[in-house]
């Protein structure tokens, strides 16, 4: 019968080390060393220390074959048992067997039989050494006996329930985290060989096995929080109408330990929300914008360097003054703007002051007003002054752009342009809206009419990026341009001839064209002077800047 008590435990081979032949040699017989480990009588592995009353199995007899020896296979597992159990006219076996892997070296050659290596090594053994068979299941047959069933899980044992509290109001928690006995039971039930379950009257009284056993408890351990934090801040901010903006503020708290073993569950709330306290009057503020003032030169030091550049003209920085002020206009601290109002606009901006051969523009417009937020687009223009209306360089509207157009201010969606514009686009076919584009004759360009585009991109009013069609918007935006034409050396008509430079004799008259444009964009070049044509540049004050002159001798009689 199986050993039922606790205190009863043994060892039990796990596996064999490789074989070692003895006295250092390279092959022969050996030894293997055993790898046990401690199993109680139910079979499960417990600490080894609780076999050291028990007898420790011995090293196992083995053999490395030489090189010229007989290989044989490793024993087969014995097989089952053939009987349950033994009597006078029956006994339990089991066999196991091992088979020939190669034959020595030199079998069927003569050989000395006193010196067997002088021709090959050990010679395999014959059929019966291949087979061993031994007795099994040598104890009487009982026709009744107990059967016994796994040990269930350890539960809590109800004359000792109030000992386990939850964890950290029991110091005598081990390592472990055990800190509680609890108990655990199994099926005990009567048996008959073949047969199977029968009454327990039909087995014998003892030893009966126990059907109960005490065991230890990991200790309950409750959910554990920490104290809510302290409600986020409400800020005030106010609409276009002047009202208070409704929002609401939050608290929260965080797990710190999380329940086991039955412990007390977490709350269900970690976080709580209220409304702020709305203000009677809404405390709003907005920046106000003064006029930017006059265009001021990079310093020449800076800009000397650069290719073409002027003393007089060129790229300058103009800045504005910019003031906080309530809903009402009444003046305010800059810091209440920095905190409530939306960005503060720019001071400073890029200037030019303009040279003489630049493109002259008027200052943008206002922008066009929008008949609702959220809706639709606005626009503001300027327009060129003066000569520059006539220079086809100031026409490029690439380069010079006569509108702007953006979308409608919005207080929940904002729209942001995103990259630079993309070159200008002609249509498909040289044509843009009725208007010709044309091909330059001898290179693959085109020009005319087209649209450049630009990315946008849509933010909710917590700056985070939302579908593009919140902001009434199709992801772009496009404005129309023109790739400017190659425009050639524009001269004016010639003169009227002077009148001879003598009155008698011979003499010379003069005739002039004056230049009106210079060429641009690759357009055909102005005449080359030689000492007859020649062109002259005029004083700043002079209105015509360069001037063609042919003379040609004359007779007066």
């Amino acid at each position: 019968m199986p050993c039922d008590e606790p205190s009863c435990y043994k060892w039990q081979l796990v596996s064999l080390d490789r074989c070692i032949p003895d006295d250092g040699k390279q092959c022969g017989p050996g030894t293997q060393l055993p790898q046990v480990q401690c199993i109680s009588s139910n079979g499960e592995p417990v600490d080894r220390s609780l076999c050291s009353s028990s007898a420790v199995l011995e090293p196992v007899s083995c053999e490395v074959p030489c090189a010229r020896d007989c290989v044989l296979s490793d024993w087969t597992p014995w097989s089952t048992c053939s009987q349950t159990c033994s009597s006078k006219t029956v006994e339990g076996k089991q066999m196991r067997t091992r088979s020939i892997l190669a034959y020595n070296a030199g079998e069927g050659l003569s050989r000395v039989p006193q010196f067997p290596e002088l021709y090959g090594g050990s010679l395999c053994p014959n059929s019966s050494a291949l087979q061993e068979v031994r007795n099994c299941n040598e104890h009487a047959c009982i026709v009744y006996h107990w059967q016994t069933g796994p040990w269930g899980p350890c539960t809590e044992d109800p004359s000792t329930a109030p000992l386990n509290a939850s964890a950290g109001t029991r110091p005598a928690a081990d390592a472990q985290g055990l800190c509680s006995m609890g108990v655990q039971t199994r099926k005990v039930m009567c048996v008959r060989v073949n047969v199977g379950q029968v009454p327990p009257k039909k087995c014998p009284e003892g030893p009966r096995p126990s059907t109960m056993r005490p065991c230890q408890l990991p200790c309950k351990k409750d959910c554990i929080v920490t104290p809510f934090s302290d409600w986020t801040e409400c800020s005030v901010s106010c609409d276009s109408g002047g009202e208070a903006v409704k929002r609401k503020q939050s608290r929260r708290r965080l797990v710190i330990q999380t329940p086991s073993n039955g412990g007390q569950d977490c709350p269900l709330v970690l976080e709580e929300e209220r409304d702020c306290e709305v203000p009677k009057v809404c405390p709003g503020f907005r920046w106000k914008t003064h006029k930017w003032r006059k265009c001021q030169l990079v310093p020449w030091v800076l800009r000397k360097e650069t290719p073409g550049a002027q003393e007089m003209c060129g790229p300058g920085l103009q800045t504005r003054a910019v003031s906080c002020r309530q809903l009402d206009g009444t003046q305010a601290d800059i810091s209440e703007c920095l905190k409530s109002a939306k960005a503060m606009p720019a001071i400073t901006q890029r200037c030019q002051l303009p040279c003489q051969d630049d493109c002259q523009l008027t200052n943008w417009s206002k922008f066009s007003s929008c008949t609702a937020d959220c809706v639709g687009v606005r626009t503001r223009k300027r327009a060129l002054i003066g000569r520059s209306k006539k220079k086809d360089k100031c026409k490029n509207t690439q380069m010079y752009p006569l509108s702007e157009t953006q979308y409608c201010p919005c207080d929940k969606y904002n729209a942001q342009p995103v990259g630079k514009w993309s070159d200008c686009i002609l249509p498909e076919g040289g044509r843009a809206d009725g208007t010709a584009a044309m091909k330059v004759q001898g290179d693959v360009k085109e020009c005319g009419q087209g649209y450049r585009y630009q990315a946008m991109v849509c933010y909710d009013q917590d700056s985070r990026l939302v579908e593009t069609s919140r902001c009434n918007s199709h992801g772009y935006i496009e404005e129309a341009c023109i790739i400017p034409c190659p425009s050639d050396c524009k001269l004016s008509e010639w003169s009227n001839w002077s009148r001879c430079s003598k009155s008698c004799g011979s003499g010379v008259k003069v005739r002039s064209k004056w230049l009106r444009e210079k060429p641009y964009n690759g357009g055909r070049p102005c005449p080359k002077l030689d000492h007859i044509n020649q062109v002259r540049r005029r004083k700043p004050s002079e209105t015509r800047s360069q001037m063609l002159i042919i003379s040609e001798r004359c007779y007066n009689d």
